[in-house]
């Protein structure tokens, strides 16, 4: 009986450790001309495939802009568009992006055709890549258009080799390709299929910010580029379970009510709380290392 009213007496105590009396300051509205509110739903909304290898058009670098500078005396400069497609795990944010021979990581796109126009282009290089083929799939989200949104930066390739800028340098007056990042809306339910010679991975965005080692100047930069959006992260059944960045929901876990002044004339000792301010990313997990999505038939 003296362990049991010992227990219960510590677990009241670490109760009362997570409440706090001192509430936050709620700053003067801070949200001018923002952009919309992106709604991200759970990766495991999605259904992934496989379909046959699509091996890459060159073996080599050299070749390939061997083959950039014989298409630019062709057409032109070379059109490039690549999707950022976004979805959470855990109240986390993540990019799929595509892995080839475990070691080079591109984002979903290609260079689009010379007689296309740039967005039916890129619906059409899109397909190429994740669009399920034949009759494996039927239901929800299958051969789904795509949701083509902002552009969210531009990449300028001023001569025949490696390197690529965001802007064009002083320099340069013909570039050799220009390459776009939109953002692509997923919506609630969609399968996609990957080639069987590529990954298709779920990258946090904590893991590609300041990682330009691993994934390069372009990938790396993803976290500035969306930094400008809130995220609204949604369950399987659309309850929101994390907003970022900011939340004005009162947390019970880290707030207590104020004592109220007239608490002896009304009863009540719960005061007014007000707004409550969330700074950071509310439903944050343990930090993960972006993980493969495991392809699968049926």
């Amino acid at each position: 009986m003296d362990s049991l009213f010992v227990s219960a007496f510590v677990f009241a105590i670490l109760e009362a450790k997570m409440l706090s009396s001192n509430l936050p300051i709620v700053p003067r509205d801070f949200t001018a001309a923002q952009p919309e509110t992106l709604r991200l739903y759970p990766l495991s909304n999605y259904t992934f495939g496989t379909k046959e290898n699509q091996p890459e058009e060159d073996s080599s670098v050299v070749e390939r802009l061997k083959r950039l500078e014989d298409q630019y005396n062709l057409h032109g400069i070379r059109r490039t568009c690549e999707g950022i497609l976004i979805c959470h795990e855990h109240g986390v944010p993540h990019v799929l992006m595509l892995q080839i021979a475990n070691a080079f990581f591109k984002l979903p796109g290609d260079y689009i055709y010379p007689a296309d126009q740039e967005l039916e282009g890129f619906k059409k290089r899109l397909n190429e890549r994740l669009a399920p083929t034949g009759t494996q799939f039927t239901g929800e989200g299958v051969n789904g258009d795509w949701d083509i949104g902002d552009c969210l930066a531009r990449w300028w390739r001023p001569n025949f080799e490696t390197f690529m800028y965001p802007f064009v340098p002083g320099h340069c007056t013909r570039p050799k390709e220009c390459k776009k990042l939109f953002l692509i809306k997923l919506p609630k339910k969609k399968v996609l299929s990957v080639p069987k010679n590529m990954k298709l991975l779920a990258v946090p965005l904590f893991e590609l910010y300041d990682n330009s080692a691993r994934y390069g100047p372009q990938l790396s930069a993803i976290p500035h580029l969306l930094s400008r959006y809130n995220f609204e992260m949604v369950d399987e059944n659309d309850e929101v379970i994390a907003v970022t960045p900011l939340s004005h929901e009162i947390d019970p876990r880290t707030q207590a009510p104020r004592p109220s002044t007239n608490a002896a004339t009304n009863g009540s000792a719960a005061g007014d709380l007000g707004n409550d301010t969330d700074t950071g990313m509310s439903g944050l997990d343990d930090q993960q290392e972006g993980q493969a999505i495991e392809s699968h038939q049926g």
